[in-house]
C-alpha cells in the first residue's frame, strides 16, 4: 500500500479508495433490500401472516430470486396466502431448481409423488429426488431409494434413460 501511495501519489490513492467504497456501498444497497424482503417474508410466514409472506416472496420471485421462488412455491402448494395450485407450485419450484436450489429439487420430487387425484409420476419424482440426493439434500437419498423401490420395471427403465442414479 505504501508503494502504491508513493508511486501514484496520495490524492490518487484517496480517489481510488473513494471509488472502492462507493462500489461496495452500491453493491450493498442493491443486495440489502432483497435480503430484507426475504427476511420480512420469512418472518411473516413464521408468524402465520401468509398474505404478507406471499406478497414478499412474489416480489422476490419476480426478480428471479431462487429462495423467493421456492418459498412462493411452498405457499402455492399449501394454499397459504394464495389459492392452492399444484401447477403454480411446480412452476415456482422448477424456476428455483433451474438455479440449483436443492430444496426445490426435493420439493419437486415430493410433489410428483402426491399430486391431486392420487396421480403419481414416479419417473419425474425419480429425476428430482435423484437431483436432491446428488446435491446433498439430507432426505434426498432415502426418498430416492424409497421411490425407486416402488417403481415398476417399466418405470425404472424409463427413469434410468432420463437420469443416472447418484
Amino acid at each position: 500500500m505504501l508503494y502504491f501511495c508513493v508511486f501514484l501519489g496520495l490524492a490518487t490513492m484517496y480517489r481510488f479508495l473513494a471509488v472502492l467504497i462507493h462500489a461496495f456501498v452500491g453493491f450493498w444497497l442493491a443486495v440489502a433490500p432483497v435480503r430484507a424482503d426475504f427476511d420480512s417474508g420469512l418472518s411473516a410466514y413464521a408468524s402465520g401472516d401468509f398474505d404478507t409472506a406471499a406478497r414478499e416472496f412474489a416480489l422476490l420471485a419476480a426478480k428471479g430470486d431462487k429462495e423467493g421462488q421456492y418459498h412462493l412455491g411452498l405457499l402455492y402448494e399449501e394454499g397459504q396466502g394464495v389459492s392452492k395450485s399444484y401447477a403454480e407450485a411446480v412452476s415456482y419450484y422448477t424456476r428455483a431448481a433451474k438455479q440449483g436450489y436443492v430444496d426445490a429439487y426435493f420439493a419437486l420430487g415430493e410433489i410428483y409423488l402426491r399430486q391431486p387425484g392420487g396421480k403419481r409420476d414416479r419417473v419425474a419424482a425419480h429425476y428430482w429426488l435423484g437431483m436432491a440426493a446428488r446435491h446433498g439434500h439430507p432426505r434426498g437419498p432415502d426418498e430416492f431409494k424409497r421411490n425407486r423401490n416402488a417403481m415398476t420395471p417399466e418405470q425404472l427403465g424409463l427413469a434410468e434413460k432420463i437420469f443416472v442414479a447418484p
